[in-house]
């Protein structure tokens, strides 16, 4: 289940399917450009938003048989919403637009009708023809709201006001219409404050869906001319889901997202320029508020308290608890036990014991987990009680940290677990712990300063190819000190390759009568090894680990080689 409500579950719930929307241009225009064409929103290309699916159809008749037949055949779709999406859906006389409607209402039986348009454009007339359609089929003003910063919707070209926004919403909620306001994130000049502040002024309006566009330069528009002449700032992939996620937080649950991101025709785009496929992007916004433990409108609601299990535990050799992990098939620590990973690896390798009695000690733990490595660490800090130990731990799974607290027997363990999870601080003598909940190749591009060692905990290696591909591995090389030390717990071939072409000395170890292994890299300032050929690559650091998995795979298959 999705950790907000998206209009697929939405819909679902009000005609107990989803409807596909099939979209037609009207060629209406737009009441803010000129009848050559000229002006309009700075955002907006010559042919509005017309879809993809239905460009090249010659009439509206043939636009929504193209668009059926496309969505019969890609979704196994078998019932239907009529959307008016190009340009404005009411910029024409009523006749007109009566004309227009039931003709098209009358070639398929849709079962709900949306009419893009925009605020300033919603006439008596109009309004009372929606409020009588609304009678015979469900009407949904798609309203282009895109900002409620006045400051904005003029550098924008808009040609309307926030105010002129917010009484179009209540007109149309008078007549008994429902509305979904389009807003955009990213727009020159606009702050996550300003975000929050439109988000929270269309809830107040008592909105009934938001559709979220990131902000894209398109080819041949007034913002493309003025993007070439002095580029700003847009948002890649990870900064836009870190606004997203905490604008979802804000608006109650029951008002359906109806879109998370823009989807422009690669052809036509000039910025941003992602990496992430659509779906891709999906899962990841969907997967961070899972392990995170969060939802939509969680802090403007009361929800009830948020349901985990515990997976599965076993005890291991030493003692320690683990848990055994349905997705990857297997523990998450050897059988010879987490702490004497912690401590024969983690610990020996990196002589962490020998930094601290020398200075001060920064230690990155990558893939923090159950917390078992940072734990023994801490002690460590305790027994010298001399210099200090600054850790900045990473983990994209949250909730793991409460699971994990119901099932480790130390103390002081429990003590530190419990405290990242509510406050991402653990504090004492000689050690602090940052928490840092975060996807590691974002969250390890917005760190400062060096560290002397890193811990690189990646599980099972194929299912997180994200953290061992040669790029982390370089980015992880930035933030080492060149006295600094890696250690991580895997000695897998693509991992080793890695590591030699990033320019380490790297040393595997197998720890006798025990199942744990690892390596030991050193940065070097020239990389002396260069025939290796098969790590695992992520080039712009941020594909999914089964598209790293699948291209190494491929790669390692063309060339006959022997993954170990």
């Amino acid at each position: 289940m999705l950790p907000y409500l998206s209009h697929k579950e939405a819909m679902k719930c009000h005609y107990g399917e989803a409807l596909f929307s099939i979209p037609v241009n009207l060629d209406f225009g737009c009441p803010n450009r000129e009848r050559d064409g000229n002006g309009g929103c700075t955002f907006c290309p010559e042919h509005g938003a017309r879809a993809a699916q239905i460009a090249d159809a010659k009439n509206v008749e043939e636009q929504i048989e193209k668009a059926i037949v496309f969505a019969k055949k890609r979704y196994n779709a078998t019932s239907f919403a009529l959307y008016i999406q190009a340009y404005t859906g009411t910029f024409a006389s009523i006749l007109k637009q009566k004309e227009a409607y039931e003709r098209l209402l009358n070639l398929y039986p849709f079962k709900a009708l949306h009419i893009g348009t925009r605020p300033d454009c919603l006439s008596e007339a109009t309004l009372e023809y929606l409020a009588e359609l609304n009678s015979r089929l469900d009407v949904v003003v798609e309203l282009g709201v895109q900002s409620l910063q006045d400051v904005s919707l003029e550098r924008i070209n808009r040609g309307h006001s926030a105010h002129a926004s917010l009484e179009a919403i209540e007109r149309l909620h008078v007549k008994g219409l429902k509305v979904y306001a389009h807003l955009i994130l990213g727009l020159p000049d606009e702050s996550f404050c300003m975000w929050e502040e439109s988000v929270k002024g269309l809830v107040e309006a008592g909105i009934d869906g938001i559709k979220f566009h990131n902000l894209h330069i398109i080819s041949g528009t007034q913002l493309a001319r003025e993007y070439e002449v002095a580029p700003f700032q847009l948002l890649n992939e990870y900064e836009y889901a870190e606004a997203l996620i905490s604008l979802l937080r804000l608006i109650p649950s029951h008002i359906p997202i109806i879109r998370l991101a823009t989807d422009t025709p690669k052809k036509e785009l000039i910025a941003p320029l992602w990496q992430m496929e659509k779906a891709h992007f999906g899962e990841y916004v969907a997967q961070s508020m899972r392990y995170r433990g969060i939802r939509q409108g969680d802090l403007v609601e009361a929800q009830p308290p948020l349901s985990y299990e515990i997976p599965h535990a076993i005890s291991l050799e030493d003692g320690s608890m683990t848990f055994y992990s349905a997705n990857y098939k297997d523990y998450y620590h050897p059988k010879a036990g987490a702490f004497m990973q912690a401590h024969t690896l983690f610990i020996k390798g990196s002589k962490l014991k020998e930094r601290l009695d020398k200075s001060d000690v920064t230690l990155l733990d990558i893939g923090f987990g159950m917390g078992y490595n940072t734990l023994e660490a801490l002690r460590v800090a305790q027994q010298c009680s001399t210099f200090s130990l600054h850790v900045k731990a990473m983990e994209q799974d949250r909730m793991l940290l409460k699971q994990s607290a119901e099932v480790v027997g130390d103390a002081l363990h429990v003590k530190l677990l419990e405290a990242l999870f509510t406050c991402k601080r653990y504090e004492e003598h000689y050690a602090t712990v940052s928490f840092f909940n975060r996807e590691a190749r974002y969250g390890v591009q917005r760190l400062d300063g060096l560290f002397d060692v890193i811990f690189l905990d990646p599980f099972v290696e194929h299912n997180n190819a994200s953290l061992v591909s040669l790029e982390f591995i370089k980015l992880l090389k930035i933030h080492l000190k060149p006295t600094g030390v890696l250690v991580a717990s895997t000695s897998y071939q693509a991992v080793y390759d890695a590591l030699i072409l990033a320019g380490f000395e790297v040393e595997r170890v197998q720890y006798e009568g025990s199942d744990i292994k690892g390596i030991i890299a050193k940065p070097l300032e020239v990389s002396s090894i260069l025939h290796v050929s098969h790590p695992y690559r992520d080039e712009h650091l941020i594909l999914s680990d089964k598209a790293i998995e699948r291209a190494h795979q491929k790669s390692v298959i063309q060339h006959g080689r022997k993954v170990f």
